[in-house]
């Protein structure tokens, strides 16, 4: 006896499934490498711009030939950083080349309330060889350094780059001119009120004479 119900065949074992779960294992393998690739991608660009490595630095030269040409350098220790380690206050121990106060304020950017991906950032408590890229602040006891400069961490291994003569820090000033040096501005007016305060007595004492005579 027949019921009137015809029942479906049974399915090929390659349409066991959906077209729909067919079509989102299609889709899901370019967007599995495409996660991928972006993770690859994006967790380096994190990580050196927690460190503050610059994404672009260009390749540096031997830090032997840079040691020997730069304008300053100097070992020494932070013992205070603010902007988010990108500012250090630094005690200098030794010079190898140029002049450098101590303290000295070593930023590691521009400006160290802006952070830019080239930054360089300090550790508390760190011994650095520091190669600075920019001393137009040194007057005022301030060097820029960049996360692209050759500053590294001080470790023995570096001390084959000690030059033969160390020098030490200046102190009690930030440079050799001396403690007034700021105030070279007021050497010209000083010396031309010298001199027409000289004219006025000489004239003054010239009268005098006459009128006695």
């Amino acid at each position: 006896m027949t019921t009137g119900v015809t029942l479906p065949a049974e399915l090929p074992a390659g349409d066991a499934r959906p077209a729909g779960m067919h079509a989102l294992r299609r889709l899901g393998r370019p967007l599995t490498a495409g996660v991928v690739i972006a993770a690859a991608l994006l967790l380096p660009g994190l990580t050196l711009a927690d460190t503050g490595v610059a994404f672009d630095c260009a390749a540096s030269p031997p830090l032997e030939k840079v040691v020997a040409s730069a304008d300053l350098v100097f070992i020494g220790t932070v013992t205070e950083t603010s902007g988010d380690r990108r500012s250090a206050t630094v005690t200098v121990t030794e010079v190898w080349r140029g002049d450098v106060p101590s303290p000295v304020t070593v930023n590691g950017g521009l400006d160290p309330a802006t952070t830019t991906e080239d930054d360089r950032i300090f550790d508390v408590g760190v011994r650095y060889l520091f190669v600075p890229v920019q001393l137009d602040g040194l007057s005022n006891g301030l060097v820029v350094d960049s996360g692209c400069s050759s500053t590294v961490p001080w470790t023995e291994d570096l001390a084959w780059l000690r030059p033969p003569e160390v020098g030490r820090p200046l102190t009690g000033t930030t440079s050799r001119a001396g403690p007034f040096a700021s105030l070279g501005w007021l050497a010209m007016p000083l010396a031309t009120a010298g001199l027409i305060g000289g004219g006025t007595f000489v004239l003054a004492l010239f009268v005098a004479r006459r009128r006695d005579a």
